[in-house]
């Protein structure tokens, strides 16, 4: 019923200052909860309730000079200017709640009432399916009868809803009519399905044993190559010739982002035209969601085991010791950070096994998509805050897992803000009539299970052997001091300091670094056990360059190099009692001074 405000002098029964009334849908939770949280608020004690289905309330409005004739579909207050419904009532109840509630509805007031009363209506409309409701209304307590106008009344049934409708009555809905704003919300439904499938794509082929390296996969990788780098070059002027290796954030990746979304914005135009604006059928709905949620289940499994068994981030090893703070990229000072911390990794790591764990079943998936949200939002403001370049790539796991919350968001506001208990959701079977493809379901879950839930444990394990803490250190694995240096007839201190070798570090990779008298340092170094050579590559103030070594003692070695003629050589003997601070200083349980360096 639309019931508009109404001049107070047309009812002279309220021309006497009375408290203001709100009534209320009495069988409503969401309803029921926010008269709760009002009366919480009311410090003045200024508002009376009653329900709209009580007689109290039909004489309320009567002496408003209102007949009734059907419950409104929303919140009504009377007070002195009149009868108020929808948003206008919300914000003059928040209006006399005091500071910060009066503040909230002046900056309510001033967004146009059309966009408020439809947002007001889409939350009415859907409170039931989303909140819940009881069989009758509710009874105030004793302390509170004297503020509820039906207090005396007995409970009123609710009236009837079509969740009321009895099993055996099979009679067809009415088809639902074309509807712009729920045609725009199916719009951007579809628009965001297609999106994250072709984000995806072609999972769950490509992580297949055997079937990811089948042509057909490799004409697809081919096939959108060639898409994106002819968008690249017709539509923005850029050439391609970089393709995403170690970083996910080329410009191959951004226009590849471009393409996918004008792709999902086609599709997702041509399917609502189709569907004539109605919703997403259910059926594809739990198809997306499955695929998406196993996409995030499968790489928050994969980063979570690389960290539970630190392979990902090993412990900063001499090439870091050396170098200076101030010159650190941020994604240096990142990895160095997490992988001076051995138990901080692992507890990141687990939360990432939880969530995608979480995941790999429909009963927890909410709660796998919440832990992953956490844990990913974590992720993502790392990767933004220290330039680590897979921004595009978590950004796009933190959509996964809003895409698997977004379904549940109403019962997730009933519970934690309106203290209302969550309705359940309805876990539809999915239609396999023959056992052979119940089986195979079953069969393809657990070998996705063993593939990223199992067998990555397994498989770090033996890798923290090859690369990990456990890996054997290198003869060479260490910190030098340069005792002597000579570049053709230059030798120790004649040569500039920036030239000048002061310190050496080998570390457990063949990676290491060069510190210079004028305190910089270079870690574009490697070192070639097999063939005996330290290189530089073809880039740092040491390039081009290649040493070969030779240790005439334990923890000497000898840089040789022979260049238009002239001899280079350097001599390194190891520091055996460096002890960087950063991972030896460990873990105290009582700190009388804090060693803040």
């Amino acid at each position: 019923m639309n019931m508009q405000n109404t001049n107070p002098a047309a009812a002279p029964e309220l021309a006497a200052p009375q408290p203001p009334i709100i009534l209320f849908d009495g069988v409503c939770n969401l309803c029921n909860g926010a008269v709760q949280w009002i009366l919480q608020r009311d410090r003045r004690r200024l508002f009376r309730f009653a329900s709209l289905q009580s007689a109290a309330a039909r004489n309320a409005l009567g002496l408003a000079g209102t007949s009734l004739d059907q419950l409104p579909d929303s919140i009504v207050l009377i007070d002195e200017a009149g009868i108020h419904t929808r948003s206008a009532a919300a914000l003059r109840i928040a209006r006399h709640l005091g500071l910060p509630y009066s503040a909230a509805a002046a900056l309510g007031w001033l967004m146009p009432r059309a966009l408020r009363d439809n947002l007001y209506s889409w939350i009415a409309r859907n409170r039931y399916g989303w909140f819940g409701r009881q069989n009758a209304c509710m009874l105030p307590t004793p302390a509170l009868r004297a503020r509820f106008l039906d207090a005396g009344e007995p409970p009123q049934p609710a009236p009837p809803d079509a969740t009321d409708v009895a099993p055996h009555d099979t009679s067809p809905a009415p088809s639902p009519k074309f509807a712009p704003l729920s045609a725009v919300g199916s719009l951007l439904h579809r628009f965001v399905l297609v999106y994250l499938l072709l984000y995806i794509a072609p999972f769950p082929l490509n992580v297949i044993p055997w079937l990811g390296e089948t042509p057909a996969i490799a004409a697809y990788e081919t096939g959108k190559r060639e898409i994106v780098t002819t968008v690249a070059q017709r539509l923005f002027g850029k050439t391609i010739t970089i393709f995403p290796a170690g970083s996910g954030d080329t410009t191959y990746n951004y226009i590849e982002l471009f393409c996918y979304a004008c792709a999902a914005a086609g599709a997702a135009l041509l399917w609502t035209l189709a569907a004539r604006g109605r919703p997403v059928a259910p059926r594809t709905r739990d198809v997306s969601q499955i695929l998406v949620r196993y996409y995030l289940a499968m790489f928050m499994l994969s980063y979570g085991w690389h960290k539970v068994w630190p392979v990902q981030m090993p412990a900063p090893g001499p090439e870091r010791w050396l170098n200076p703070i101030g010159e650190t990229s941020p994604m240096g000072l990142l990895w160095t950070f997490m992988g001076a911390s051995l138990p901080y990794q692992i507890f990141g790591g687990l939360s990432e096994v939880l969530g995608g764990m979480l995941l790999l079943w429909r009963r927890t998936t909410l709660l796998g998509a919440l832990v992953s949200f956490g844990v990913m939002t974590n992720v993502v403001m790392l990767n933004f805050c220290f330039d680590v370049p897979v921004k595009l790539f978590s950004t796009h796991l933190l959509l996964c897992a809003i895409f698997l919350i977004v379904p549940h968001l109403p019962r997730l506001a009933a519970l934690l803000f309106a203290n209302l208990p969550a309705q359940p959701i309805v876990l539809r079977p999915f239609p396999l009539q023959r056992a052979w493809l119940k089986w195979t379901m079953r069969a393809a879950k657990l070998g996705f299970v063993v593939l990223f839930a199992i067998m990555p444990p397994i498989q770090n394990y033996s890798m923290m052997f090859l690369y990990g803490p456990f890996a054997e250190k290198k003869p060479w694995y260490g910190v030098y001091r340069v005792e002597s240096i000579k570049k053709g007839f230059v030798m120790d201190r004649a040569l500039p300091d920036a030239e000048r070798w002061i310190r050496v570090a080998f570390g457990t990779f063949g990676m290491g670094a060069v510190q210079f008298a004028d305190g910089t340092t270079s870690r574009r170094l490697f070192i070639d056990d097999e063939k005996k050579q330290v290189s530089f590559p073809s880039k740092g103030p040491l390039s081009p360059a290649v040493y070969n070594y030779e240790s005439p003692e334990p923890g000497v070695y000898v840089l040789k190099q022979t260049t238009w003629g002239l001899s280079h050589e350097i001599r390194l003997r190891r520091i055996d009692d460096y002890k960087p601070l950063l991972t030896t200083r460990g873990f105290h349980w009582i700190n009388e001074y804090p060693l803040n360096r």
